[in-house]
């Protein structure tokens, strides 16, 4: 968590225990690209849906049951938000809670399993954003079936979360093996004039951009509304 997500993952962290200690049942909407909405009900995650990740309805189910793949779905969503930007966010407790398909996860747990994704992505050849690159093949090596699945798909106009709404799988497992085959030659970063006419000089790098020099904890804390015992409706944060 070394990039420029790290901010993104504190603000969630922030976000998601303080939403744990007041025993928030409510939505907490984070604003940001690509962003998304986490469900509470009495401070722990229900569901979490994030258009950066496909979601239950999308994943392919294979061996896994239906209380695992929707584990699965909440921390892949929640790595979406992470491994993007969070410019602000907000509770809403007008939106309807759903009632709890499974168990509550605890936030702690949930970030833990944010924190390895991220830390598998980062460790990963070439680490690349879910969001931004689009990949295109390169003919080469000889990729097992479920990595040529990817590799069909990387006509060079789709991104590793297009990808993954593409062909069912949770984007971080996606992005995880798009940067280990950037690494063996096996996918390339497609250049920006094969999808915007623009001619420019594509870079080498695949890390994520530098972060801005923004205060985006601090500010997001001041916009998060808080719940107090025997508050009607929640105030603003301290």
């Amino acid at each position: 968590m070394r990039r420029a997500y790290r901010t993104s993952f504190d603000v969630l962290a922030h976000a998601l225990t303080q939403c744990h200690a007041d025993r928030i049942s409510a939505a907490l909407v984070l604003a940001g690209d690509p962003g998304g909405v986490i469900h509470f009900r009495d401070g722990a995650v229900i569901a979490a849906h994030s258009p950066g990740a496909p979601g239950v309805a999308a994943l392919r189910a294979g061996a896994a049951g239906q209380s695992e793949l929707i584990g699965a779905a909440i921390a892949d969503a929640a790595f979406a938000i992470a491994v993007g930007s969070v410019s602000h966010y907000v509770l809403d407790d007008t939106a309807d809670v759903l009632p709890p398909v499974v168990d509550g996860v605890s936030p702690a747990l949930l970030l833990g399993q944010v924190a390895v994704r991220l830390a598998v992505l980062d460790a990963s050849p070439c680490p690349v954003s879910p969001y931004r690159e689009r990949l295109v093949a390169t003919g080469h090596g000889d990729p097992d079936d479920e990595l040529q699945e990817i590799v069909t798909h990387a006509t060079g106009r789709r991104t590793a979360r297009d990808i993954a709404f593409a062909i069912g799988r949770g984007v971080h497992s996606v992005t995880v093996d798009v940067a280990r085959m950037l690494g063996d030659d096996v996918l390339a970063i497609a250049p920006a004039a094969a999808f915007t006419g623009r001619v420019h000089v594509t870079t080498a790098t695949l890390r994520p951009r530098e972060a801005t020099p923004q205060t985006a904890v601090v500010e997001s804390a001041d916009l998060l509304p808080v719940r107090r015992p025997g508050d009607a409706r929640p105030g603003p944060g301290p």
